[in-house]
């Protein structure tokens, strides 16, 4: 019987990490392979899977037969309780998350500006006339110059819940870059023949792995997992993970961590922001496929329903395409790679249905997946007020 508690996994690195990018060894350029972060969400609950069926000594064999009750506990299936590299089964997952010493961190939205120790939002300007359309486009106030994007920071939930109420900004000592994270180590390897015992001449390859810093780990939340599974996750024991087999620690956590909201109200909230803290997948689309491209007045938008909320995207801030691929071990060879929109980016939204409360549109999307491979976590969305220059800020206090 599945539990619908969630349960928090934790990764400790014991040794450095290496997640491979999408690029081939011999692609143009690929002298050297960059290491991913933070671990790709199928890495990270492969080796989960993985674990709980050495530990109930699962035939893999007959496992990727499609027989997952050969070795269960008390019949189990195995398969439908923890499902494979296609599905998820009963499972379904939240994250990947960086933990800092003891406290829950957050993809800096790319709206989120920086000039030394000064702060700026983007604001959303007036209509541009460009190949979208009539678009409202995101720009610097008027007199700020030299302001940089934050991609691969993270924030921590107080600096996050700052962002949320639309007016604020956080401390720049609440923004965590990826030197303070981890820090890279390059590896050179070499090809060699087996039989031989030898180096195989030319085939030289180097990588670079992470070596996280001694107050970070990696968090996975988990729901849906059958208790007698989940308790084989108490045993906190090592995992092999990643690129050539690192050696993690994992443990596990029933304490599930609040994250940051917007107080809310009766009052109407027509202006949000939906802020991604995952990679959201729209089949290569910028959007989802039942958001409709109109002409509103001058203006273009993109509308739609998401979780029964009809709304207009007037504009979006959306960092470089996240690449994922990986290595199917089921199956013995690469997966196909996909194009998710990336963690950080924002889409700045107006709802319609003008007679919604702020309790009522915030508890329907808070949280929320959206986008395909929802049960793997894609696409999960925290709501902000959105204080448009333009129009109506409805703020909820």
């Amino acid at each position: 019987m599945a539990d619908n508690k969630m349960t928090t996994v934790c990764f400790t690195a014991m040794d450095t990490w290496f997640f491979r990018e999408t690029r081939p060894h011999d692609a143009t350029g690929a002298s050297e392979l960059n290491s991913l972060f933070p671990p790709p969400m199928r890495t990270l609950l492969g080796a989960v899977r993985s674990f709980i069926g050495e530990s109930i000594k699962i035939d893999w064999q007959a496992y990727s037969q499609g027989d997952g009750t050969a070795h269960s506990i008390d019949g189990l299936d195995f398969k439908a309780a923890v499902g494979d590299s296609e599905n998820l089964g009963e499972l379904s997952v939240r994250g990947v998350f960086i933990n800092k010493n003891k406290q829950r961190l957050y993809p800096v939205p790319f709206y989120l500006m920086h000039k030394e120790d000064e702060l700026i939002r983007l604001q959303i300007g007036n209509t541009v006339e460009c190949d979208l359309g009539d678009v409202r486009l995101p720009e610097l106030p008027e007199g700020k110059k030299g302001f940089k994007n934050m991609e691969q920071s993270w924030i921590d939930s107080q600096g996050m819940q700052a962002l949320l109420k639309g007016k604020q900004l956080p401390d720049k000592k609440q923004i965590y870059s990826q030197k303070q994270l981890v820090t890279p180590e390059a590896r050179l390897g070499i090809a060699r023949n087996n039989e031989t015992r030898s180096v195989i001449e030319g085939q030289l390859y180097q990588t670079r792995h992470i070596r996280l810093a001694d107050d970070v780990k990696i968090e996975l939340n988990l729901q849906g997992l059958d208790e007698k599974l989940a308790e084989k996750l108490k045993q906190n024991d090592i995992v092999r993970l990643g690129g050539e087999g690192r050696m993690a620690s994992l443990s596990v956590s029933q304490m599930l961590e609040k994250m940051p909201f917007i107080k809310t109200n009766t009052a109407p909230l027509t202006k949000i922001i939906l802020h991604f803290i995952s990679p959201a997948y729209f089949d290569g689309e910028m959007f989802p496929a039942e958001f409709v491209k109109k002409t509103v007045g001058e203006q273009t938008v993109w509308q739609g329903t998401l979780e029964g909320i009809e709304l207009a995207i007037e504009a979006a801030v959306i960092g470089k395409v996240h690449r994922e691929g990986g290595w199917d071990m089921q199956k013995h060879q690469p997966r196909s790679v996909k194009s998710y929109i990336p963690a950080g980016s924002a889409w700045f939204c107006t709802v319609l249905d003008n007679s919604l409360t702020s309790a009522e549109v915030v508890q329907a999307l808070h949280e929320k997946c959206i986008g395909q491979e929802q049960q793997w976590g894609r696409g999960q969305i925290l709501i902000g007020q959105w204080i448009d220059k333009q129009g109506d800020t409805n703020d909820s206090k």
